[in-house]
């Protein structure tokens, strides 16, 4: 599963309502996460792999 963030249109791995895995959470401003099926864009550890 992938969320997307709005603002910076960047695709990150895990959910929305829990942490991406790049150790965003997506539970602050919730407004701004989209659930996706998009490739996922973030290189940070944890979502590019």
């Amino acid at each position: 599963m992938a969320v997307k963030h709005t603002p910076t249109k960047e695709v990150h791995k895990g959910a929305k309502g829990g942490t991406a895995g790049c150790g965003f959470d997506t539970r602050k401003n919730p407004e701004h996460w989209v659930t996706t099926s998009e490739r996922i864009t973030c290189a940070k550890n944890g979502c590019k792999n």
